[in-house]
């Protein structure tokens, strides 16, 4: 893929996805506000996580820029997580701690963070 970004959109929501050496990067811009976001996601977060394990990287999902996400989008988040491990791929979340919803919400995923490093929860 190199420097090649392949974009998937929905209402106000885009997911763009680009490999480099070290990790499969998926960045999310705009709102996620989607009744059921699951249609949309699940098969963008599927492909993600298939094409980390197929190139051996880990999958970056860099929620930083998104302005906004409703609760419901959190779910394929959490599915995504639990795939990973099944596929054996590491996925870091990041999110904005400046960003105030940010940080309340995502600081109730490093529950799902793993003691081997698996599934990291990072602010920045």
């Amino acid at each position: 893929m190199g420097d090649a970004v392949k974009r998937f959109g929905q209402g106000e929501l885009t997911l763009e996805l680009a490999e480099t050496p070290s990790q499969l990067r998926l960045t999310w811009l705009g709102k996620s506000s989607e009744r059921e976001p699951s249609h949309f996601l699940v098969p963008v977060l599927t492909e993600a996580l298939e094409r980390a394990r197929a190139a051996g990287l880990p999958l970056v999902m860099d929620f930083s820029s998104l302005e906004y996400m409703n609760s419901s989008t959190f779910t394929p988040v959490v599915k995504a997580l639990d795939e990973s491990r099944r596929l054996s791929v590491s996925v870091v979340l990041e999110y904005s701690t400046s960003r105030k919803w940010q940080a309340l919400s995502f600081s109730a995923l490093r529950t799902f963070e793993t003691l081997d490093g698996r599934i990291k929860v990072n602010g920045k």
